[in-house]
């Protein structure tokens, strides 16, 4: 309890926390007020055992098992539900207690049975199988087989093999579902001895809504809900805790491992990030590392190993393997005679996100160093580019500003606006949930389509594709017509304000009505949700980014924080969420073409000489200064390999690493046309992806469990990737292959490191990190050896120093804020007579990226194996559409067919479709590569098409008519 006492001031009063003594097994232990007895055994190390239990899920007391003994309390208490108090004496295995367990397990195994099948993998030896490790503890025996109550196999989900022959109603499926996921997939039904687990209203876990996140599975103690991945397999010799290949969340987990194989993944309760929660990639997307497709040795055109010419535009020829030496050797010449021929800026190097921070930073090196040319970008540009230009400008910093878990535990309001966040980032997606459920958060969500997180939303904004601007505009209008706005905040910290106040002005609910198509009432009762319940934070993903007004959109967010002052502040901020693994470490390490690592700009003369000398090549006076022309950007690369011989700007030579632009470029036609004219490409990658057609070289690399390094995660949190597994056959991890083709490139150019940075010989990535240390002041603190315990979030300026978990406290980097005056634009393209539809764009639950990964992992592939077209019912009845229907989409650049689906998701006059299947599934043939102008960011969300039906085709006549 707490106890007041006299304060030095009078009549205040200082606040102390009692806290009670008690002994557990005659052993003396001080807790606070309000501990468990089951809490306060583990602290003094005593283990009592539970089954209902768990510490992440609410206490019900319902299995008995943790039962002791708690002088004064008369009888046997539960541990779990039992505070302690001052003076209490607990035991923990007296002989009556054994007794009492002994007979609550003889009881809960009366009605279990797994002879229908493997409880879990290994069986009672399971470290998770806590049911029958207890049993074997007790030493109690099981009762005769009799049949089985429930089909063994009840639920046809994917991911989770469901036998409910092996339940004990313990509920913590249910308490999961409910508390960690959000989802209220689970209940219990019937009554009395027909009691039993159900998924909904005694339906199919997929029927009841189940996003197959695996929670249920890994709470589960008993076996009755396992991983269907896990079943037959044996106990694994290994696990390495590392971070997840998928989305930007950046949660850890366990690869399991046998005999150089991953056979599962496990949560990891000290996962800083996610705890035990996964998404269903995360835990169920891991089997594309052992698929047949993997690249395993390198690959060359035989025309190169002939000597010959290739005619740009014509057939590349077969495939040969080859040698990493011969490999090598031939892309270094390459690139080595088109330098020297056409100059360092006719070379294009493309970096990736999927890839580790000490990767990224090789890559951008070696195209500023060993080529010459600031010729470097990577997906971040189709993604997040206009955040990175918008938050510069704004703030002085492009990065989310505080963190997930901040956010979801402190902001008393949320704006969601342009992110679907429970499919493409999930376990965040669970937080927010939780933050409505638990804690009362008002949740605001501005999206075209009715998305799931609506549905914990106190208010959907449905504003038409491409309005955001004036929907912002709008919410800022009616906040300071109402003097909500945050003066002081403003007149301390920020500049701009007045010049912002009058263009707002414009911007009346009724105006943005018109534009956006949000009733005038909802924009007003939206404005005082997010006003008056303050810190509030702005969520948002490639919906603001991914239009030609993407920075306007950006700028549009950060004047509404700074107008209601939620910068600086726990619970607050500004938050994109990145959509790859490490497109954050990415930026960070300098794989754009205007910036270094550290987001220094290359045209400043004191980033120039910094790392012209760190990065100097052959002792002379004064190194050689590197570039200060900005280089193009990846979809300008693209293009520009496309161009003919005496083109201004050409790309002769395109280097790739872990990217499918044909898969993920805007105007996929287009994108094919300008490959298949390029001149030499390389493609660096785990798979033959829809790229490699158009390579002249396919070099293996190493898979996200094959390597180690690290990972910046989307609220800038820097963690270890532990190696799990060897790569596949000759396959490399990809910082040893940048590292040997730099050495070779020099050596032709007759060059010699001499600067403290400028060599290529690495024992590994720790030394790498080393030198992104040296060079990049954000990451100045960071060391291998400090993630080994810990995580850190950027910037780290010093070996002593914790990391930053919210940015802008107190300052900004650029000093006082900016607002800037933004107005709306209407997207490049529209709808009209012969394209009457509004095209967006975005992902999947069960997919991720351009599905290279995802479409080879098997349940993933099952749960969505082909793309789908949402439309809205009043469409698909003036079409001749109906649900399951093949449709063709078109725009002015290409075509698509998919399967329809009729939905209220999406509101009249508006499509959507998903971008993970290739070749005429893929929605990039029909998007639009328009540009924001700064960011030079395509518009993927927003483009003109039109839809019509595909008939089936007639059956084949009967051979008996």
């Amino acid at each position: 309890m707490r106890v007041a006492r006299p304060g030095k001031r009078g009549d205040e009063r200082d606040w102390d926390w009692e806290m009670p003594k008690l002994t557990i097994n005659d052993r003396p232990i001080e807790v606070a007020a309000g501990t468990t007895i089951l809490e306060a055994a583990a602290a003094a190390g005593v283990v009592v055992p539970t089954l209902c239990h768990h510490k992440d899920l609410s206490p019900v007391g319902s299995c008995r098992l943790c039962l002791v003994e708690a002088d004064p309390l008369p009888g046997q208490v539960a541990a779990c539900t039992t505070a302690v108090s001052d003076g209490m004496a607990v035991r923990s295995e007296t002989p009556a207690l054994v007794d009492s367990r002994r007979m609550i397990l003889e009881m809960l195994l009366a009605g279990y049975d797994d002879s229908g099948g493997e409880a879990a993998r290994g069986g009672a030896d399971d470290p998770k199988h806590e049911f029958l490790r207890w049993v074997r503890h007790y030493d109690v025996r099981r009762p005769a087989a009799r049949p089985p109550r429930y089909a063994v196999d009840s639920d046809p989900n994917p991911f989770i093999r469901v036998d409910l022959n092996q339940c004990i109603l313990c509920t913590r499926c249910v308490r999961a579902c409910a508390e960690v996921q959000g989802r209220f997939v689970w209940g219990v039904g019937y009554r009395g001895a027909e009691a039993k687990i159900v998924a909904g209203l005694d339906t199919t876990m997929l029927d009841a809504r189940c996003e197959s996140c695996g929670a249920c599975a890994a709470y589960c103690p008993t076996g009755a809900l396992v991983d269907r991945m896990s079943l037959g397999r044996p106990q694994p010799d290994k696990r390495v805790t590392t971070v997840c290949g998928y989305c930007g969340v950046g949660c850890q987990f366990d690869l399991e491992v046998r005999a150089g194989r991953v056979i599962g993944v496990a949560s990891n309760a000290a996962a800083p990030v996610n705890g035990m929660a996964l998404c269903v990639k995360g835990r169920y997307g891991y089997d594309f590392i052992h698929h047949p497709d993997r690249l395993t040795r390198p690959k060359v055109r035989e025309y190169l190993l002939s000597g010959r010419n290739r005619k740009p535009g014509g057939d590349r020829g077969p495939w040969v393997d080859a040698d990493w030496g011969t490999a090598l050797s031939l892309i270094a010449k390459k690139l080595h005679e088109v330098r020297n021929s056409s100059g360092p800026d006719a070379i294009g190097v493309l970096a990736s996100a999927k890839c580790t921070n000490e990767e990224n930073y090789l890559m951008q090196k070696f195209a500023r160093q060993a080529i010459g040319t600031n010729n470097v970008d990577h997906c971040a540009r189709l993604c997040h580019s206009s955040t990175v230009a918008g938050l510069a400008m704004a703030f002085g910093s492009g990065a989310m500003s505080n963190s997930m878990r901040d956010v979801a535990e402190h902001a008393r309001a949320m704006l969601i606006i342009g992110s679907n966040t429970t499919e493409q980032h999930p376990v965040f997606g669970t937080m927010i949930r939780q933050a409505v459920l638990h804690r009362g958060t008002k949740l605001v969500v501005a999206d075209p389509r009715q998305i799931d997180i609506t549905e914990f939303a106190a208010l959907h904004l449905r504003h038409k594709p491409g309005t955001d601007v004036a929907l912002v505009n709008g919410l800022a209008h009616v906040i300071l017509e109402n003097g909500w706005h945050d003066e002081a905040f403003l007149r301390e910290r920020c500049e701009g304000f007045e010049e912002v106040r009058e263009c707002v002005e414009k911007y009346t609910p009724e105006r943005v009505e018109k534009i956006t198509g949000v009733p005038a009432g909802d924009l007003r009762r939206a404005a005082e949700l997010l006003a008056n319940n303050r810190p509030m934070a702005v969520i948002w993903a490639m919906g603001i980014t991914q239009h030609t007004t993407g920075v306007l959109n950006v700028l549009a967010l950060a004047n509404l924080q700074m107008l209601l002052g939620n910068l600086g502040v726990p619970g607050g901020g500004v938050n994109p969420l990145r959509g790859q693994n490490n497109v954050q470490g990415a930026c960070d390490v300098g794989a754009l073409p205007d910036l270094l690592p550290g987001y220094q700009r290359v045209a400043d003369p004191a980033a120039i000489a910094t790392f012209s000398a760190a990065w100097q090549l052959n002792r002379a006076a004064a190194p050689e200064a590197l570039s200060p022309r900005p280089g193009l950007t990846v979809t300008e690369m693209i293009d520009a390999a496309g161009k003919p011989e005496g083109a201004p700007t050409r790309i002769r030579a395109l280097y790739v690493l872990g990217e499918d632009p044909v898969l993920t470029e805007p105007d996929s036609n287009h994108v094919r046309g300008c490959l298949s004219r390029a001149e030499f490409v390389v493609l660096q990658e785990i798979f033959p992806s829809e790229t490699a057609a158009y390579a002249d070289v396919l070099l293996p690399g190493a898979s996200f469990a094959e390597k180690s390094g690290t990972f910046t995660n989307t609220e800038r949190r820097i963690q270890l990737v532990r190696q799990a597994i060897d790569p596949p056959g000759q396959a490399r991890p990809d910082w040893r292959i940048t590292a040997e083709l730099a050495r070779r490139v020099l050596a032709l150019r007759g060059s010699a490191p001499a600067g403290a940075q400028a060599g290529w010989d690495y024992a590994g990535p720790p030394q790498i990190m080393e030198e992104i240390a040296a060079l990049s002041p954000h990451y100045a603190g960071v060391r291998h050896s400090r993630l080994e315990n810990a995580t850190l979030q950027w910037p780290v300026p010093a070996l002593d120093h914790p990391g930053t978990p919210i940015l802008h406290v107190g300052r900004f980097p650029r000093g006082k804020g900016k607002l800037h005056v933004v107005e709306h634009l209407p997207p490049a393209e529209l709808p009209d007579a012969d394209f009457p539809f509004l095209l967006t764009t975005g992902r999947v639950l069960y997919h991720w990226h351009g599905g290279e990964l995802t479409r080879r992992a098997v349940g993933l592939l099952e749960a969505c194996p082909e793309p789908l077209v949402e439309i809205s019912p009043p469409d698909a009845a003036a079409l001749g559409i109906d649900g399951g229907c093949t449709v063709e989409v078109a725009s002015r650049r290409g075509r698509m067919r998919a399967q329809a689906v009729v939905t209220e998701r999406v509101a009249e006059g508006v499509v959507f479709g998903n971008f993970h299947f290739p070749g005429e599934a893929n929605v990039n043939n029909l998007t639009i590569a328009a540009l924001d102008p700064v960011a030079k960011i395509p518009e993927y969300k927003v483009c003109a098409v039109c839809v019509r039906p595909v008939k089936p085709p007639a059956p084949a006549p009967s051979r008996t008519s």
